[in-house]
């Protein structure tokens, strides 16, 4: 073998090795591998990586943030909660609160700061935080597939994937599924995330522009059984004449989504000129967290672990933070080479311990809200900022004097938080 055949036969051997595209790739090996660039993904990539480990993102489409799920609305205090910089590049508007609107069509002050919320361009917001985990040092793979997961008795070891019609297998000590709604990978791991119909809600939306907007930096929320099935219709502006109007109702409703919307859109004067230049749908779990969202060698984040919020079916607050709070377990799990259930329980344990009495709230606020008809509808919804403050869990209020609140504020809903009081907040 002469000098330059010895050299490019050792070319190869490395580009096999290091999984190099076009060179045959079969076999590669990472610390942790991450599914799906959405925010949680992104965050967990970002996180492992600055603590050193190799770390590998993959996404199937070609290219991150599209397309939409999202009404694209986020709390602004939780960015800097999990340290990200804003930026104007995907912040399109900055929000002070909202209105509620009741299904007799009385409008409701649902809260005010500055700012209470942000709207983003999820498909910039997105690829920033793609780009900030790159940064990190995570490898990323675009137009990548998962197919199955690498299993070795009960502990995931890796993922199969495909990208460009070409399969391989990636080796990781975890694996973190973030790859959305009835995670493929999180049940090809072994764990049931397949949530029951009446628990999903199914969204769509329409982009909008030359929508009249009284305040632009105030989200609207219309509520009514005929309008929006155990849902709600929204317009969220993202700027003084663009605005994000959709609609999000039960999977057990009798017409398609787009159906709902269409009509709240024909029965809205200030969209009466509006134009779409997007169309975006999807659906939502908001049953509450897993059960269980680790296993041996395997992390689930975001909406894959349903942590979306069961009364709103906000989800980009959470996935950033499941996808922190995740990240710095597995880098620790790394330094201490354990990635067993019990060790990465602790992301887990972690999340809820900060977050579960608020889902818990919430999972229960929404069991309310949807046995009421819609002239008791109307009464919760003009109590709700109170409601929701009075039986907030972190609030220092014994059950008694909540009990006393609903009966003064609202007796004829008092049946419908019964089960309410007794079983969400014992304090």
């Amino acid at each position: 073998m002469n000098h330059f055949t010895l050299l490019w036969f050792s070319f190869i051997c490395k580009c096999a090795q290091l999984g190099i595209e076009g060179y045959g790739e079969t076999l590669m090996k990472y610390d942790v591998v991450v599914v799906g660039a959405g925010p949680s993904g992104s965050m967990a990539a970002k996180t492992i990586a600055e603590s050193g480990a190799g770390v590998l993102l993959v996404e199937k489409h070609q290219a991150i943030g599209t397309p939409v799920h999202c009404a694209e609305a986020i709390w602004a205090g939780v960015l800097e909660e999990v340290g990200i910089e804003p930026d104007p590049r995907w912040i399109t508007n900055k929000v002070k609160g909202g209105y509620i609107f009741t299904p007799q069509g009385e409008k409701v002050l649902y809260s005010t700061g500055e700012p209470a919320g942000l709207m983003v361009e999820r498909k910039v917001f997105d690829k920033f935080l793609a780009l900030e985990a790159g940064r990190a040092g995570a490898d990323i793979m675009m137009r990548t597939r998962a197919v199955g997961v690498i299993k070795e008795g009960h502990y995931v070891r890796g993922i199969e994937a495909v990208r460009e019609g070409e399969r391989f297998s990636v080796e990781a000590n975890v694996v973190v599924a973030a790859d959305g709604v009835e995670s493929r990978v999180a049940r090809w791991a072994g764990l049931n995330t397949l949530g029951k119909l009446s628990d999903t809600m199914s969204c769509y939306q329409y982009e909008m522009v030359d929508v009249r907007l009284d305040e632009p930096d105030m989200l609207e929320m219309h509520f009514g059984r005929k309008l929006a099935p155990k849902g709600y219709a929204w317009i969220f502006p993202k700027e003084s004449d663009v605005a994000n109007v959709g609609i999000g109702i039960r999977g057990l409703s009798e017409r398609h989504a787009k159906a709902y919307l269409d009509e709240f859109v024909r029965g809205k004067g200030s969209l009466s000129r509006a134009k779409i230049v997007e169309i975006k749908g999807g659906a939502l779990p908001v049953d509450g967290p897993l059960d269980r969202f680790v296993q041996d060698g395997l992390v689930v984040v975001g909406t894959a672990a349903h942590l979306v919020d069961p009364f709103s079916g906000a989800g980009i607050s959470s996935a950033l933070r499941s996808g922190l709070i995740s990240g710095r377990v597995i880098s620790q799990a790394l330094k201490e080479g354990r990635y067993d259930a019990k060790k990465l329980l602790e992301y887990q344990d972690d999340f809820m311990n900060r977050f579960g009495k608020v889902w818990k709230r919430n999972v229960l606020l929404r069991k309310a809200f949807d046995r009421m008809p819609d002239d008791r509808l109307g009464e919760f919804l003009k109590l709700l900022p109170e409601i929701r403050e009075a039986l907030y869990p972190g609030k220092k209020v014994d059950l008694g004097e909540k009990i006393k609140f609903i009966v003064k504020k609202a007796p004829k809903l008092a049946k419908f938080f019964k089960f309410f009081l007794t079983e969400g907040f014992h304090d």
